[in-house]
């Protein structure tokens, strides 16, 4: 954060300085007792299980030096007290005032169903051999989250990319009125968090608000190659060759695609994919900008290849030159437990355990495919949050991984034993198939039978904490 004044801050959040010089300065802030460092100002989020308050002890003896709160506390010495009607608003006010102070600050808000944070990173990755860049950190992307990394921003940055999320409508629009995007990334539109949206267009809604609060020059990358993308588009106007939304001002478009049909219809275009196992990479061909160039990337499945044109596309649009972009795509760091690649005795365990929906699924499988010399096993749990299509969309994984040619089923709990009735029904062996309710029956199995070659995938939604397979097995030695 900037260096402001407790005056400042208060005014800025709406509060009443109870305790504290008004001329003191402060620049970090924390909502977690336990992460407070000396001179932090600590924010007493109400949430949903924990109460903030409660932890104004700690974060004090922790060294927080001012505090922010919505209810009439003990005075400590030597520490600030404002006093806010709402602390979660607080922290959301705040965050836009540090972001509102960084005029020439380029923001890149990037949303979808399946990928965002793969993008984010690589987005970030290619930015930044040039450019000063601030990115979200781990999984900060809601209405917590993305307010505390707009106040990780100290004014020297050219620009930031932060990750938004939604489980309800207006969760985006949220978040863009915090960030005042300029610049938004739609990497895809599928079945997640149906639970709470509903349906699938209800999904498509709440990603449409990142464009409809973009600001500034409003440019807006799309992958056109995914239909719910494409039925956003069509719900703004064509006008003087830009797309302009009909409740705000003009929108510019830039689309991306890996479909044939598509090249030259398109901005970015990817052709000529090849993928690379042992090196653990893949190579493609970019048409863009009314060039072909060759590019490599240290990613090996399709949809890596698609989310690199978004990141493409983005870096260009804040400046970034070719070669920086061919440099970056080479060193490509993803958030932990995004496809990590793990070795183990000449196996390779891919753990992708962060979360899990049908698209990302299937972006999942196919980077078991690509990645595989042998065998190729996929250990997979529940899909969560996915409300009256939660049958049909397991059933559907467990088609797909039989098309794709899988050797191994595996999965965790009765909700993804449909994705094993479904492998029953397009034709794989119920010898191929384990259905197991506890993580360590999962792993005594994978001791047994895995062996030099496979390729072993772990997927499941976040509650399942399905690493701690992943974890157990490489307890047995690798790297």
């Amino acid at each position: 954060m900037l260096d402001l004044q407790l005056q400042e801050i208060t005014e800025a959040v709406q509060g009443k300085i109870l305790q504290g010089n008004p001329r003191q300065t402060y620049n970090t802030v924390t909502i977690d007792s336990r992460r407070v460092k000396p001179g932090d100002i600590f924010i007493a989020i109400v949430g949903e299980n924990n109460d903030g308050h409660d932890y104004i002890p700690e974060a004090v003896e922790r060294g927080a030096k001012a505090v922010i709160t919505s209810r009439r506390i003990e005075p400590y010495s030597r520490v600030a007290i404002i006093l806010v009607r709402d602390t979660t608003a607080a922290l959301q006010d705040l965050a836009l005032y540090n972001r509102q102070q960084l005029k020439d600050l380029r923001v890149i808000g990037v949303t979808g169903s399946a990928g965002k944070t793969t993008t984010k990173d690589m987005i970030y990755s290619l930015i930044r051999q040039e450019k000063k860049v601030l990115r979200t950190r781990e999984n900060y992307n809601n209405e917590y989250g993305l307010p505390l990394c707009l106040l990780d921003l100290e004014g020297d940055e050219d620009v930031a990319v932060l990750e938004m999320a939604t489980r309800h409508i207006g969760d985006i629009r949220l978040l863009a009125r915090i960030a005042l995007p300029q610049i938004g990334v739609i990497t895809n539109i599928g079945p997640a968090h149906v639970e709470n949206l509903g349906s699938i267009k209800n999904v498509a809604r709440a990603k449409q608000e990142l464009l409809e609060e973009l600001r500034g020059e409003r440019l807006a990358i799309l992958n056109l190659d995914n239909r719910e993308v494409r039925n956003v588009i069509e719900n703004f106007s064509r006008e003087k060759g830009q797309i302009a939304p009909t409740r705000s001002s003009d929108l510019n478009i830039i689309t991306y695609s890996l479909e044939e049909e598509r090249e030259g219809r398109v901005d970015y275009f990817a052709g000529d994919i090849d993928f690379f196992q042992e090196e653990e990479s893949a190579s493609f061909s970019l048409k863009a900008e009314g060039t072909s160039l060759p590019l490599k990337i240290n990613r090996t499945g399709i949809h890596d290849i698609s989310n690199a044109l978004a990141a493409i596309a983005a870096a260009r649009a804040v400046g970034v030159s070719w070669g920086s972009i061919a440099e970056g795509l080479k060193n490509i760091q993803i958030t932990d437990l995004r496809q990590e690649i793990r070795k183990l005795n000449g196996i390779k365990i891919i753990n992708d355990t962060y979360n899990a929906n049908p698209l990302s699924m299937k972006a999942g499988i196919d980077s078991l495919v690509n990645m595989a010399s042998g065998r190729k096993i996929a250990v997979l749990g529940a899909m969560l949050e996915l409300g009256p299509i939660e049958k049909a969309a397991h059933r559907e994984i467990g088609k797909y991984l039989v098309d794709k040619g899988l050797n191994l089923l595996i999965v965790l709990g009765e909700t993804a034993e449909e994705i094993a009735e479904g492998a029953l029904e397009a034709g794989m062996p119920r010898q191929f198939i384990y259905a197991f309710q506890k993580k360590d029956d999962i792993t005594g199995l994978l001791r047994k039978i895995m062996r030099s070659g496979d390729t072993i995938l772990i997927k499941g939604s976040r509650s399942l904490e399905m690493e701690e397979i992943v974890d157990v097995l490489l307890e047995q030695g690798g790297r």
